[in-house]
């Protein structure tokens, strides 16, 4: 019995280690934006997200092929993003010839954080693994 409960401690404590490490690493990693969207009720969604720039672009990666906000976007592209503390409108275009661009820049800006995400997503966050769609944000 005293096994049991020394195991479920243990689990507790590696699932809180995990939660925690994994919140740590995307929230304190880096620049996080709120990307405000709508969702498929019809109501807006802020979501918080990594950005990454480069030659005056500025590139989000959040939603794959099936998410309802990307297939969206090509008959309601505006986007808004709190970025700085101030709210800029974009208009949102995935870019999927981007993705390896975007996952080096990632790289590049958040380093360490995005290493631990990739590990703690079992390499589901890997550039070879990720079926993310890179969003280039233009703008308005």
């Amino acid at each position: 019995v005293k096994i049991v409960y020394k195991l479920i401690i243990a689990f507790v404590a590696v699932s809180i280690f995990y939660v925690s490490l994994y919140f740590a690493a995307s929230e304190l990693g880096g620049e996080v934006v709120q990307l405000i969207r709508n969702d498929s009720e019809g109501s807006t969604t802020s979501i918080r997200v990594w950005i990454v720039d480069a030659r005056d672009q500025a590139w989000i990666e959040h939603g794959d092929t099936n998410s309802f906000w990307i297939k969206r976007l090509s008959s309601e592209p505006e986007v808004s993003l709190i970025r700085g503390g101030a709210e800029i409108k974009y208009t949102a275009i995935t870019d999927i010839g981007s993705h390896e661009i975007y996952h080096d820049l990632r790289r590049e800006k958040y380093g360490i954080a995005d290493r631990i995400i990739e590990l703690l997503s079992f390499g589901a966050a890997h550039r070879n693994n990720c079926t993310g769609i890179p969003v280039r944000l233009d703008p308005v």
